[in-house]
């Protein structure tokens, strides 16, 4: 028996053009589920950055101090970890009595660190209970000579870095 390929005469089909624009749409529509999935539904709360303009030696350790963080940060918001080749220490019992008031106001917590007891002050120098430009921390405590360590302020709602900074003593 013989095959019979005939062309169909009454076949349509869609035009290049419209075939086209229907390509780019499903292209875009594509590309806008995946940027939604990979960043998130909604836009999430971003981790404020804030810069150590300088880190100074003190008597008994070390002050950094801050510039203004990028959006407004409480001093509840934030834990300052401590770390050595050996040991890390978060220092975070701080932050949960809020900086408010008038005035200079200053904040200070222990910890046992590497076998010591360190000490870290914060010092929020509008008294606001904000983080602004110019406050500092201060960490007090026993630094072994020639050990790297590597302070870290983390915000607390978005479990972000806000800033690291490592240093040898």
């Amino acid at each position: 028996m013989k095959k019979n390929w005939a062309i169909r005469k009454d076949a349509e089909a869609v035009s290049p053009v419209i075939a086209t624009i229907l390509m780019v749409a499903i292209t875009v529509v594509l590309a806008a589920v995946l940027y939604v999935m990979v960043l998130g539904f909604g836009g999430g709360e971003n981790t404020p950055s804030v810069q150590i303009t300088s880190r100074t030696t003190t008597d008994n350790g070390y002050k950094w101090t801050l510039t203004a963080p990028t959006s407004e940060v409480s001093w509840t918001d934030f834990t300052v970890i401590l770390q050595s080749p050996t040991d890390a220490e978060t220092f975070d019992t701080l932050t949960k009595t809020a900086l408010t008031g008038t005035g200079v106001q200053t904040q200070s917590i222990s910890a046992t660190f590497d076998g010591s007891t360190f000490y870290l002050n914060v010092t929020d120098l509008g008294g606001n209970g904000i983080m602004s430009n110019g406050d500092y921390i201060t960490i007090e405590g026993a630094f072994a000579s020639g050990t790297t360590y590597t302070i870290t302020m983390q915000h607390e709602p978005t479990d972000g870095t806000m800033v690291s900074q490592q240093w040898t003593v």
